[in-house]
């Protein structure tokens, strides 16, 4: 009987272990500054259906969030940071074109409503913009 017990104890631990494992995500996101030193200020947002151009993003109340880049942080965007890539999206219309952490970081203007991914340590280690006409 102990052993049973152990067993169904176990469970939620190795679930909750799993879960704090997997990266979180932030699915739509308006990045309001990008640090030279790595540091994102982002906030969350939502897709409203627009007559023009399909959509817009507003953003949600609620208080600012701050992230820094991992070092191997995977960005992608529509065009590119550096503008040289021409339109490359994946099948459901976000940015396909890899950027370097550098081209990230000298962007006026940041991605589209991004989608961020964050490692276990709070870092954000994908950045992937939507494309907007």
């Amino acid at each position: 009987m102990k052993r049973w017990m152990w067993t169904v104890a176990a469970v939620p631990v190795a679930a909750a272990a799993v879960w704090l494992l997997v990266p979180s995500q932030a699915d739509i996101t308006v990045i309001t500054a990008i640090h030279p030193d790595g540091t994102v200020e982002w906030v969350d947002a939502e897709l409203v259906p627009a007559e023009e151009n399909h959509s817009y993003v507003k953003e949600l109340p609620g208080p600012p969030h701050v992230s820094k880049l991992a070092a191997n942080v995977e960005i992608r965007t529509a065009f590119g940071c550096a503008g040289s890539h021409g339109l490359d999206l994946t099948w459901y219309g976000m940015g396909a074109a890899e950027c370097s952490r550098e081209e990230f970081l000298a962007l006026e203007h940041p991605p589209y409503a991004p989608e961020l991914t964050f490692n276990w340590s709070g870092e954000i280690s994908e950045i992937q913009g939507r494309y907007h006409p």
